[in-house]
């Protein structure tokens, strides 16, 4: 009986090792295939990632669209404009997944927390809506037009 427990143990363990390897493939396979079924739902129509990293920016900071700029470098989109009551530089950053907006300070921390505002953007024809989503349950929603 004693040598048949130590193998028995060592079976358990196997076996039990062996199903969490198979388990995170499983869970690894679902995360990419609901990757790409985001990246089919998320194709722009109408807008482009640089015009709503612009539209992000000008709705979290209260700005007018047309003082923004953008350049992508990468997959990071690099926002800048000069507010003109007092001329100061603003810069900043943005990066996507899916249409969740991630943003940070040129030089700051990614507003990813789960205590910061949560940023999403839906396109509705000529219409861009950005999102924010607050931990009270609040939202704030801008509407931009192509073009605006």
């Amino acid at each position: 009986m004693k040598s048949i427990i130590p193998s028995l143990i060592i079976a358990i363990l196997f076996f039990s090792c062996n199903q969490k390897v198979e388990n995170k493939v499983v869970v690894k396979e679902q995360l990419q295939i609901q990757e790409i079924n985001i990246a089919k739902e998320n194709t722009l129509k109408t807008f482009t990632y640089e015009e709503i990293a612009k539209y992000t920016m000008a709705s979290i900071m209260g700005q007018s669209p047309k003082i923004i700029k953008v350049i992508k470098n990468g997959n990071l989109y690099y926002v800048s404009y000069t507010r003109k009551s007092d001329n100061k530089k603003f810069d900043y950053k943005i990066k996507f997944t899916g249409n969740k907006i991630i943003w940070a300070n040129i030089d700051g921390r990614w507003r990813d927390s789960e205590y910061d505002e949560k940023i999403s953007f839906r396109e509705n024809n000529q219409i861009l809506y950005i999102i924010q989503s607050f931990e009270d349950g609040s939202e704030d929603i801008e509407e931009y037009k192509k073009g605006q």
